[in-house]
């Protein structure tokens, strides 16, 4: 991985055409103020059950914050290949370490505040979670047809790297998801999410 530039803070992304080629480098600020085209990695985390790992965003975050996730993952630093990023998100998020990633192929998302190359995996996980508390206020399980459900609180990336995932699984009994979304600002019951809170290991912080 390129390394980061020293004492300053900034976190350089690399900037992609729409062939997925590296054509430059920028902050991730300036990625996110101008729309820049980037790479990112969308990991479903499940339990072999039916149930997926949806996480909701802190209100720190500088892309839809407060808003439900429906995979985890981030933007890929400058050099970094898609896997070493997924499994450094994997663990910096909810402390994932050590299982086996499946890889899904590249999909891509475009909307008007985002343009993304986006690397899907999966990996099977059942906790407990150790949160990254910059990133991920909470996290809980649902079935697919719970998210689905509540599809305008999840961040329209996560939900098509879900369905993806999901269309791409169907010989595992996954059905495609409808994906639906408004413009209105998403707002998360903490009644339903105490009904299905994860444990956390509150021993990392």
């Amino acid at each position: 991985m390129v390394e980061q530039t020293l004492n300053t803070g900034l976190e350089w992304v690399d900037i992609v055409d729409e062939n997925n080629d590296v054509i430059a480098q920028s902050t991730r600020a300036q990625m996110r103020a101008q729309c820049l085209r980037h790479r990112a990695t969308y990991i479903v985390v499940h339990n072999g059950m039916g149930q997926i790992l949806v996480q909701k965003r802190t209100e720190s975050k500088d892309f839809y914050p407060g808003w439900l996730d429906a995979t985890a993952g981030g933007v890929v630093q400058s050099g970094e290949n898609m896997l070493e990023s997924a499994r450094r998100e994997a663990e910096e998020e909810l402390g994932i370490a050590g299982v086996p990633f499946a890889d899904h192929g590249m999909f891509y998302f475009e909307q008007d505040n985002c343009r993304v190359w986006g690397g899907l995996f999966s990996c099977v996980s059942h906790g407990p979670f150790a949160l990254q508390e910059e990133e991920v206020e909470s996290v809980r399980w649902m079935t697919p047809e719970e998210i689905t459900a509540e599809c305008d609180s999840f961040t329209p990336d996560s939900l098509k790297a879900l369905s993806l995932w999901m269309t791409r699984n169907s010989d595992k009994h996954y059905q495609p998801m409808c994906i639906q979304k408004t413009t209105s600002s998403a707002k998360v019951s903490s009644e339903s999410e105490a009904e299905n809170d994860v444990p956390q290991n509150e021993s990392e912080e």
